[in-house]
């Protein structure tokens, strides 16, 4: 690959976004084009182009990055026009998604739309890239025809990329997808395509009673369509966890009339709070996508995003009069549960596990714990608190039985989610849960506490 490949623009891969026009328009040189790289509104100012739809726009009425340029380049002429104050052009990148190779393929070979007849099959390509793309991904289609009409095989170079995440760096391996996918681009217009099949498997982490999921996409791009095409509207991805240990995470409403529910500024805004460095910026987005920062990553883990998301989501239901969704827990028997937290925390725990029809032993003491384990091989959880006088949680997370097989999964009790949850987790943790407790939220942990023990059981 040369140090820059295409003839009538000049890529430039930025190692971080532009943060306003002001720096965009002080750093770049005249005639130059932004494309999904500026933390700002989308637009023209005098000889620089703006291409996106994240910041100050409303999603679902704002073309994707590469609609725009094609707009700009069929009907405006913009390299046509351009091309003859600056060659090549200057354009900006941070990454190398779909929409933004798209983006840079019509700059690039702008000739083919600016014939009469156009281009049929780029057009068609651009506006499907646009349906998903203003729908964050989560868009409903039949899994068979994107695999079908090549588009899988077009952007698997960038679901290659996509699937190692993004790190500080990686400006050449940008640069070389984006070509890679534009290579592919030609082909597909030529009739030279090739076929990739969908091999995404995202696993549900939580189904929430308020009507979202929080999946795991594993990096996979085509994830959000599997997801979308079960059936699921509203969603929080887990991208991937990165070699920092921290996270990057999505957020996606699939429906622009939902926005009294599943309200993605005060999710994001929650997030942020709960950030270990709530003074920097962390997440952003729009009214219908969010996200965490791609490079820093979010310091949350799933179950704290759950944790946060239920409370927000939760309150607008009560705020709306929505009743939640009705959590089916599948209960093979009466769990049977032990209490090891303070007298505070009980009372608030066995009224709702009472519910739930749990048979439950109380204990004051990390020993008492571990005796009551020893005697009880079917308990089923272990409501714990973070640390007792004479030992911690941990103390029975790690405890054994036959086997080696863990005796139960424990459960950690706090007074409050903060960023150190991740750390519980490590340590042995099933999940983390703090006040106000709820219904939906015992069912769904004992749900998952005894779904967890047949499989540990299987395992030993």
């Amino acid at each position: 690959m040369t140090s820059n490949p295409f003839q009538n623009i000049e890529l430039r891969v930025r190692n971080r976004r532009f943060e306003s026009w002001e720096e965009f328009q002080r750093e770049a040189p005249e005639y130059s084009i932004a494309l999904e790289v500026l933390d700002d509104v989308p637009g023209h100012r005098g000889h620089y182009v703006n291409f996106d739809h994240h910041a100050g726009v409303v999603r679902e009425a704002t073309m994707s990055a590469a609609m725009q340029a094609y707009i700009a380049v069929r009907q405006g002429h913009l390299m046509q026009r351009w091309l003859q104050r600056r060659r090549p052009v200057p354009v900006y990148v941070w990454n190398a998604d779909q929409d933004v190779c798209l983006a840079v393929f019509v700059l690039e070979y702008h000739h083919l739309l600016e014939r009469a007849e156009g281009m049929p099959t780029l057009r068609w390509i651009v506006q499907y890239n646009n349906k998903l793309d203003v729908c964050g991904g989560l868009y409903p289609v039949n899994l068979n025809d994107i695999v079908n009409n090549h588009f899988t095989w077009v952007f698997e170079p960038y679901r290659q990329q996509r699937i190692h995440g993004k790190v500080q760096g990686d400006e050449a391996l940008v640069g070389t997808t984006i070509r890679l996918v534009c290579d592919r681009l030609l082909a597909l217009l030529n009739g030279e395509a090739g076929i990739a099949p969908i091999t995404a498997r995202p696993d549900i982490l939580y189904q929430s009673p308020y009507n979202y999921v929080i999946a795991d996409e594993k990096g996979d791009p085509l994830s959000r369509l599997v997801l979308a095409s079960a059936g699921y509207t509203n969603l929080i991805s887990l991208i991937c966890r990165r070699p920092s240990g921290r996270y990057t995470y999505s957020i996606i409403r699939g429906s622009p009339y939902d926005e009294d529910i599943f309200d993605i500024p005060k999710l994001i805004e929650a997030f942020q709070a709960a950030e270990d460095y709530p003074n920097e910026k962390i997440w952003g987005g729009s009214n219908l996508a969010a996200g965490s920062d791609s490079v820093l990553g979010s310091s949350l883990h799933w179950t704290q995003i759950r944790e946060i998301a239920d409370r927000v989501v939760g309150e607008a239901h009560r705020r709306t009069s929505t009743p939640p969704l009705a959590y089916e827990a599948h209960f093979d028997h009466a769990p049977m549960v032990l209490l090891a937290v303070s007298p505070e925390t009980e009372m608030q725990l066995r009224p709702l596990l009472a519910q739930c029809g749990a048979r439950i032993h109380s204990v004051n003491s990390c020993q008492q714990a571990k005796t009551a384990l020893a005697l009880n091989p079917d308990i089923d959880a272990v409501f714990t608190s973070l640390r007792f006088s004479d030992g911690c949680f941990a103390d029975l997370a790690r405890l054994t039985g036959a086997g080696g097989r863990a005796v139960a999964p424990a459960i950690v009790c706090l007074d409050r989610l903060d960023a150190g949850c991740a750390d519980l987790l490590e340590l042995g943790a099933f999940t983390v849960l703090a006040p106000p407790y709820t219904l939906e939220q015992m069912q769904w942990a004992l749900g998952e506490c005894m779904q967890a023990r047949p499989q540990a059981q299987a395992a030993g």
